[in-house]
């Protein structure tokens, strides 16, 4: 079983967070049934981390 080396990023929201940690997405692409934007990161320990600080304060945000 090979595990998912990619995070697929549908918030807006969370992208900027992400990105403001300067964590870089390798490639963003239109969803073809809703027709919006996502992004895909390489998944790794730091990402884990600001995705992990994203859940604790995303509602005081």
């Amino acid at each position: 079983m090979q595990n998912n080396v990619n995070f697929y990023c549908y918030s807006l929201r969370l992208y900027h967070f992400i990105s403001a940690f300067s964590e870089k997405c390798y490639a963003s692409k239109i969803n073809s049934v809703s027709n919006t934007r996502y992004w895909i990161f390489r998944k790794n320990e730091r990402l884990d981390k600001i995705i992990a600080l994203y859940n604790e304060v995303k509602h005081t945000i």
